[in-house]
């Protein structure tokens, strides 16, 4: 659909969390490293030095703006984080694939329970991706007293 804009707004294909994403300079064929959907910590806030958010759109044209949304779901409303800009799609080629990268670096997530990542289009969500920020096992369990 065409907007005020005018730009096509594309689909999107995939969101994916990882550690990393590495390219071929030859080839521009990306790695997708460590892919994940949540973090096991014993404490909250935790701190995650290094994530990317790896997206790929086909379908726009024109220059569409896209940003990359998180949130904590008790709290949808509120962004904890905003990443975006203008992506330039090939006018003349609508089957195109655009592949976009989201470095996120030293985020602190501040509670333990779910999350959303969403991929942002003319303020529209058009793909989401959950996330959790989970207990580890031994956080959960008791401490064992010791009997001498």
């Amino acid at each position: 659909m065409a907007s005020k804009l005018n730009h096509v707004a594309p689909q999107c294909l995939a969101l994916v969390l990882c550690d990393a994403v590495i390219e071929d300079v030859r080839s521009r064929n990306k790695s997708l490293i460590n892919m994940f959907n949540g973090i096991l910590s014993s404490t909250v806030p935790v701190r995650h030095d290094k994530m990317c958010a790896f997206a790929a759109f086909t379908g726009g044209r024109g220059p569409v703006p896209i940003a990359l949304r998180l949130c904590y779901d008790p709290e949808y409303e509120n962004d904890l984080l905003r990443l975006g800009g203008v992506v330039d799609f090939p006018a003349d080629n609508p089957q195109a694939v655009v592949d976009l990268v989201f470095e996120i670096r030293g985020f602190v997530f501040p509670h333990f329970g779910q999350y959303t990542f969403e991929v942002i289009c003319d303020d529209v969500p058009i793909m989401a991706r959950r996330f959790t920020i989970s207990k580890t096992a031994a956080a959960l369990k008791e401490p064992e007293l010791e009997l001498e």
